[in-house]
């Protein structure tokens, strides 16, 4: 039997090729959180802004506290930066000062404490001095100075706008008191006469009061004096106002001494100054 194949196909007949292998890229998995939209940078910058507000907030604390500027000096800074009206210098009307410096009354500036030892009591008593007796004393005490503010009304305070400055004039400090608190008696003499020892003590209380105040004033307590009442009252009317303070002393026209430093004589007895000596 012979082969009849024909030897050539048709011409619309496909002759499949030979296979091949063909690769196709898989896609790789996707992380889902990768997805989601980044907050680090977010929170980054929110944390950028409160640290710039916290480095503000103590910039101005730091000098505050240091003592660079003030509360209201700080905050009239900021007015200017932003345009606000720049603040006005505050006067304190004379009658509320005058008012918050009345009260003081009589103000006490200076203390002067004494002490005196030997103040000798020679007393003259009897014909030719046959009873004649003395005794030696200590004694402690204090001399007392300042100014009576109880007369201080509005003509004594002005306000000087040039230089912003509130002068008050004030008389002169002078003495305000004069006192013994301690007085001792020893070296008593030998009499055969009755001796009232007390009047003697009384005699050396009137010598030591005098002797203090004079030696209080030679001393310089009546400068002490200025120097304190500057100090007391012008910090007082500073702190109240704000402003400098200048204080003008006017001589007193009482140049009378209190009672207490310018004691009476002791009754019935006199003292003779070129021998130091009593009499009654």
């Amino acid at each position: 039997m012979t082969d009849q194949r024909p030897s050539t196909l048709p011409e619309d007949q496909i002759i499949p090729l030979p296979s091949e292998s063909v690769t196709v890229a898989t896609p790789a998995p996707v992380d889902p959180d990768q997805t989601k939209p980044s907050r680090s940078g977010c929170l980054w910058g929110i944390g950028g802004v409160i640290g710039c507000a916290v480095i503000l907030l103590i910039i101005p604390l730091t000098l505050i506290a240091l003592g660079v500027t003030s509360f209201t000096g700080l905050l009239g800074s900021l007015g200017g930066i932003f345009g606000a009206e720049p603040p006005r210098a505050q006067v304190i009307s004379t009658q509320t000062i005058v008012q918050g410096i009345q009260p003081l009354g009589q103000l006490v500036s200076v203390s002067a404490q004494l002490a005196k030892a030997d103040v000798a009591v020679n007393v003259y008593q009897g014909n030719f001095n046959a009873c004649g007796f003395s005794a030696n004393h200590v004694v402690q005490g204090a001399v007392e100075a300042g100014i009576d503010l109880t007369q201080f009304d509005e003509n004594s305070l002005t306000y000087d706008a040039a230089r912003e400055t509130y002068v008050l004039t004030v008389p002169e400090p002078e003495l305000t008191s004069c006192r013994v608190d301690y007085i001792r008696q020893y070296d008593r003499s030998f009499t055969t006469c009755a001796v009232d020892w007390d009047e003697a003590r009384l005699l050396a209380n009137y010598m030591a009061l005098t002797s203090f105040r004079d030696d209080a004033i030679e001393g310089g307590i009546l400068t002490r004096a200025q120097q304190e009442v500057r100090l007391v009252l012008g910090n007082f009317v500073r702190l109240l106002t704000g402003h400098q303070v200048e204080i003008v002393f006017l001589p007193s026209a009482n140049t009378t001494l209190p009672p207490s430093c310018e004691p009476d004589t002791p009754q019935g007895w006199s003292l003779d100054p070129n021998s130091n000596v009593w009499r009654k």
